[in-house]
């Protein structure tokens, strides 16, 4: 099985060793055998002692039934499901960085094309806004542990493609396009307009200026010496200070991140927030409320176009590229539950943290700008939030609303 022997070949000698004694002593099916590898290489990124290694064979009943490899199973998972329903604790968790060496920039000649956002089609399992994504900046410099986009783009490189103002000019909009997104697939002012990026979308919004262009970031660069057309609208995802610490390196400070998004909003931009992804560790509540406390201190409703919300989601390949590269990491200490096709954490515990960071914001920031939920399941929307959609175009179009009732009051404010 090519997933397991993966996995095998990328954990330390001494616990491949301690298997290999373990596989031919108990009786485990294939499928047992790549459970125990994944938990395995799961332990050795949270730096916890592998289990392999120091399972007390005396510790289960030993008898001569052929059922010890379903005993050691057992004792194996009760022990993954004590660590995982906890709140990671981060206190003595400190992990070597490994960057991912990306300091080389290319600018390839690739043809623009404009997506649809990743969520389940329809909507069926979450509520899509139908954001559009536009990747005119593939692969990014920063090294956050739970990256997806690491899993689309291989290359130690980022490419920054080539003559985007004219690509991005000549780019046909259906007339259903309202919202464009940048942050996708790398961070949207890392680079800033070291290669045109940023004039060719400042062209971009001119020649459509009823269109949202957003620009993603967990940069503290300063992009904010010159003007952008109002329908720009600049965004930072924010997180709580442990986890912006231990697991989103090389990114900016959350203070750092603010300031910036100041600095746009003193320029006459609409801001936002995506408070994403929210991680269930021991001190979350205090930390995720000084977040809201921090974005209450310094933006007026007037100033927010949008804050968002939700947590981790992993697909199969991506959670099968963390185990394989080994970095040190805590962020997959978690229950791995179902999710419209991935994996994440239980709706119980997914309610309880959405909750506690929406009602920490005060009632002018929750009354006067437009919170949504990203990429989550349907039934978390009303326990959370107060309101519900019956269908994406519903939820679209309520975004939409908000989004031209900001800019309208923008414009007054600028005039």
């Amino acid at each position: 099985m090519k997933a397991a022997d993966d996995i095998f070949i990328a954990l330390p000698e001494s616990t491949r060793t301690r298997l290999g004694e373990l596989f031919s002593a108990y009786h485990f099916t294939e499928s047992q055998k790549l459970e125990i590898l994944k938990e395995e290489a799961d332990l050795r990124q949270w730096k916890e002692p592998s289990f392999a290694e120091n399972f007390n064979p005396d510790s289960i009943a030993m008898h001569d039934d052929g059922r010890n490899g379903e005993r050691y199973m057992k004792a194996m998972r009760e022990s993954m499901h004590h660590l995982r329903a906890s709140e990671t604790d981060y206190s003595a968790f400190f992990p070597d960085i490994h960057p991912r060496p990306k300091s080389k920039v290319t600018q390839p000649d690739k043809e623009l094309v404009l997506s649809r956002c990743p969520c389940p089609v329809d909507g069926e399992k979450t509520r899509c806004c139908k954001l559009r994504t536009l990747d005119v900046i593939e692969q990014c410099a920063f090294s956050c542990s739970y990256c997806s986009v690491q899993a689309f783009y291989a290359e130690n490189e980022i490419h920054a493609i080539s003559n985007i103002k004219e690509k991005l000019l000549s780019l046909e909009l259906d007339d259903d396009v309202w919202h464009i997104g940048t942050g996708q697939a790398s961070d949207s002012i890392l680079l800033g307009d070291d290669y045109g990026t940023l004039s060719g979308l400042i062209a971009f919004a001119e020649k459509h200026p009823d269109v949202i262009i957003e620009l993603k970031s967990k940069s503290a660069r300063n992009i904010f010496t010159r003007r952008y057309p109002a329908n720009i609208f600049f965004s930072w995802s924010l997180n709580a200070e442990t986890i912006i610490s231990k697991e989103e390196h090389l990114t900016a400070s959350l203070d750092g991140r603010i300031e910036n998004a100041m600095r746009a909003r003193d320029k006459g931009n609409l801001v936002g927030f995506h408070i994403h992804p929210m991680v269930y560790f021991r001190g979350w509540e205090d930390e995720y409320s000084a977040v809201a406390d921090k974005v209450s201190a310094e933006f007026s409703p007037e100033d927010l176009f949008a804050i968002s919300i939700g947590t981790l989601t992993f697909m199969k390949s991506v959670l099968k590229r963390l185990r394989m590269q080994g970095e040190e990491s805590r962020i997959l200490e978690m229950e791995l539950a179902p999710a419209a096709g991935k994996f994440s954490y239980p709706l119980d515990i997914k309610r309880r943290m959405f909750s506690h960071v929406y009602s920490a914001f005060p009632e002018s920031i929750r009354n006067g700008v437009f919170f949504y939920l990203c990429m989550e399941d349907p039934s978390l929307w009303k326990p959370v939030l107060g309101r519900e959609y019956s269908c994406d175009r519903e939820f679209e179009a309520d975004m939409k609303r908000n989004y031209l009732s900001k800019k309208s009051n923008l414009a007054k404010i600028q005039k």
